[in-house]
């Protein structure tokens, strides 16, 4: 049995107006290692929280550029302060920056195309589900190109080159 999952639930509250969803993860980033954290940059976090106030710069003196209504939300650190300060994208292209205790290690992706939820990590797979754009799904894990994701009840494998939050920039924050 197939089902197309939606994007009920999934809600951002911006402050200012979104750019047109990404359709690249940080393709063509060079990532880098000397970093005040130690952690690659570009990297995937995910919030911690329901609501994140993200501020238009690296600090509580800046004003609240983007306010993230959705714990698990996943962004992409583009850059980061010795004073623990993150700038960060979303899957729409928007930047503003966070502090460090707001962010926690990815743990949710965004659909960016409708995307088959395979069995197992085979395209030759029997399909569990279709997901569609915009969804938020929990990933369980990233390996290979694959990323195992729960959504509205069902499991299953899907190909990362879909997903905004996975594949092989992920790190901790």
């Amino acid at each position: 049995m197939r089902r197309l999952i939606t994007a009920l639930g999934l809600s951002f509250a911006y402050l200012i107006a979104p750019a047109p969803m990404a359709q690249a993860q940080a393709g063509g980033m060079s990532v880098r290692t000397d970093t005040p954290s130690g952690y690659p940059v570009p990297r995937f976090v995910s919030l911690k929280n329901d609501e994140t106030f993200c501020r238009a710069g690296p600090s509580f003196d800046h004003p609240v550029a983007i306010t993230y209504l959705k714990a698990g939300t996943p962004l992409l650190v583009v850059a980061e302060t010795t004073d623990h300060w993150r700038k960060v994208r979303d899957a729409d292209g928007a930047e503003c920056w966070a502090h460090q205790t707001t962010l926690r290690a990815p743990n949710h992706v965004i659909v960016l195309e409708e995307t088959a939820l395979f069995a197992q990590r085979d395209r030759d797979s029997q399909v569990k589900a279709r997901l569609a754009p915009r969804v938020m799904a929990r990933m369980e894990r990233s390996d290979e190109g694959w990323a195992k994701l729960s959504a509205d009840g069902l499991s299953g494998w899907a190909e990362t080159g879909r997903l905004w939050g996975a594949g092989h920039i992920a790190a901790q924050d």
